[in-house]
């Protein structure tokens, strides 16, 4: 392993290290009054640092379709990057779906939980339908914004998994509209088994809300298809758009 990918790795632990401890006193200090008013920035803090340290740029298009209310934003799931990737874009007024696993992690898993963080039990189907009413109830009343993975875990080879029904369960719950998040090239830079990430650029896009008021319990299941349809098309137009203008992962230094 390269010095770079010892400092990577090194670096970045002991940033998460000193960023979990230091987001946990705050939150504590506060007896939690502040922990999700602060939560966006401290997010967008510790994505930003996350990314630098491994040396990934990236760039936002369609950043307006989240603006004005409340709105659900599934993004694709392939790499760790991911996790940087929607901390580091994450606007006011937004909170992070995540796998009620994380909490059992070192120092994330208490930070996870004090900032606010909406915890999915993927191993349970009613806790899991429990959260999300919960969550719905949460967005109507502070006007959130909610990002989460529709896959549920990462994908191994890149492609597009199935798509679970949590993200259309909760734009039924809440009537937000869905905003699909595309990640094009972190797969590439840092994929399933990898210790180092090469240094590279990726793209967010957001597309155009999809509204949800005609959504029915019955049509969920078509919903959530049709959802992951547009993810399979969307992402292959950004990696032919990609293509003559980035360099190969391989190739970047």
């Amino acid at each position: 392993m390269r010095l770079r990918g010892v400092w990577q790795i090194v670096g970045s632990w002991l940033f998460i290290c000193s960023f979990g401890l230091s987001a946990s006193a705050i939150t504590l200090l506060t007896l939690g009054a502040f922990s999700r008013r602060l939560s966006p920035f401290l997010l967008r803090f510790w994505g930003r640092t996350m990314l630098k340290l491994a040396g990934v740029t990236y760039e936002v298009q369609g950043a307006q379709h989240l603006a004005g209310g409340m709105k659900i934003a599934p993004f694709n799931h392939s790499s760790l990057l991911d996790a940087f990737l929607v901390a580091a874009v994450m606007p006011e007024g937004s909170v992070a779906a995540v796998k009620r696993e994380v909490i059992y992690y070192p120092v994330v898993g208490f930070t996870v939980k004090l900032l606010g963080f909406l915890l999915i039990d993927r191993g349970n189907s009613l806790r899991a339908r429990d959260t999300m009413q919960r969550a719905g109830l949460r967005m109507e009343q502070e006007r959130l914004t909610v990002f989460l993975a529709p896959e549920g875990t990462r994908t191994q080879d890149g492609a597009v998994l199935p798509f679970k029904k949590g993200a259309v369960n909760l734009a039924l719950v809440s009537g937000a509209p869905i905003v699909p998040m595309l990640i094009d090239n972190a797969f590439e830079l840092h994929g399933p088994g990898r210790l180092v990430t090469t240094p590279g650029h990726v793209v967010i896009r957001f597309l155009a809300p999809r509204p949800m008021t005609a959504l029915t319990v019955a049509t969920v299941g078509e919903e959530t298809e049709a959802l992951r349809a547009v993810y399979v098309s969307e992402l292959l137009r950004l990696r032919a758009e990609r293509a003559p203008r980035l360099p190969r992962p391989a190739d970047a230094t």
